[in-house]
């Protein structure tokens, strides 16, 4: 807030949205600064930390109903989805990112939540349309990119509705642009972002948080080298599994894309697993055996979000790396095991979106 967010508010106030947008005042991707100009236009009757919060607050509660919407196609009837939004509401992580923290992870995170139920739905262009508004928002949103894969190489969708992130990114960058800002400067900010801090975990909850960044640079290397080894031999260990994608196993599969890329991946922050988070309270409900993950979930995030939030010690990171890294395991046992043929992973067993498809319901 300090730094960032309420230094970007005083200088869209002072030079007015339109000048302000044409300049590069914000190293966040222009969507965010289009909300965010238009949060200003409340400074007569709302404070700045107030208005800068509410609109997270705001998303949190779109989020809510996208995760009623995800849920009852799981559940046709019953109060099962009211729980859900309601469960999701009272995350101690969403709670704290959005009404606490005043981060804007809600965004890209609804945007993926939103792919998710139209990829459940069948409507691949829609759910890819969503997954390229996510990116638009932030860079993290390529957690989910893993997921996308596994639909492509299984026929759930096609290659050139790919094609719509890198061009719905330059739809939503173009106004910005037309008011004077550098387009090479827009195209470049994730890798400029990407180079901010020279660290292999910046309070993330996985295991790079144990080593010392005086080997920062091998570490980075070494990191990358086992992220794409590690996510390319997922991604053919899925592809290969012959069980149909019942919506249970898609749910799943999304799950366990966003929690192992960030596990994978060096230079995380602490706020990296909002999405697993969020899919994990999902998941609980179209797998009602993974009803302790969402738990998990909120016990990794909250411990490392409180070295930055109130000074704890690292201990806590290394705690929450050390549970995260035997959630993560099992997850993928979860994933990959192959039971006797039963319930949602039986061929006979038909999915809740062929149920809803057949029905006509929403």
């Amino acid at each position: 807030m300090t730094r960032h967010l309420i230094p970007w508010y005083d200088y869209l106030r002072s030079h007015g949205i339109l000048v302000a947008l044409g300049d590069p005042f914000s190293n966040y991707t222009p969507p965010y600064t289009y909300l965010l100009a238009l949060a200003t236009l409340t400074a007569s009757f709302l404070s700045k930390v107030t208005a800068i919060k509410l609109l997270s607050v705001a998303m949190d509660f779109v989020n809510a109903f996208l995760v009623y919407k995800i849920v009852r196609l799981k559940y046709p009837s019953g109060p099962g989805p009211f729980w859900a939004a309601g469960a999701f509401l009272c995350l101690p992580t969403v709670f704290v990112n959005s009404a606490v923290w005043g981060q804007a992870d809600a965004f890209y995170a609804g945007f993926l939540l939103a792919s998710l139920y139209y990829t459940l739905r069948e409507m691949p262009l829609p759910a890819m349309l969503a997954f390229a508004v996510a990116f638009g928002f932030k860079a993290q949103a390529v957690f989910f990119l893993p997921f996308l894969a596994v639909l492509l190489f299984k026929g759930r969708t096609r290659f050139p509705f790919f094609l719509l992130i890198p061009v719905v990114y330059l739809v939503l960058c173009l106004p910005v642009i037309l008011l004077g800002r550098d387009w090479l400067e827009v195209l470049l900010i994730y890798l400029r972002q990407g180079e901010t801090y020279r660290q292999l975990s910046a309070h993330a909850p996985n295991l790079y948080i144990f080593i010392p960044n005086r080997f920062y640079r091998p570490g980075l290397w070494a990191g990358l080298a086992a992220t794409l080894i590690g996510l390319v031999a997922w991604l053919v260990l899925s592809v290969r599994d012959k069980r149909p994608l019942t919506s249970e196993r898609l749910v799943l599969l999304a799950l366990v894309s966003v929690a192992l890329a960030p596990f994978l991946l060096p230079k995380m922050h602490d706020r990296y697993f909002y999405p697993a988070d969020l899919l994990s309270l999902v998941a609980a409900f179209f797998l009602p055996e993974l009803r302790c993950v969402p738990l998990a979930y909120q016990i990794i995030s909250g411990l490392a979000y409180t070295v930055f939030l109130s000074r704890a010690s690292v201990g806590n990171v290394h705690a929450a790396a050390v549970l995260n890294t035997l959630l993560v395991a099992g997850l993928l046992w979860k994933q990959l095991h192959k039971p006797a043929a039963r319930g949602g992973d039986s061929p006979s067993s038909t999915s809740s979106t062929c149920t809803l498809r057949r029905t006509g319901g929403q």
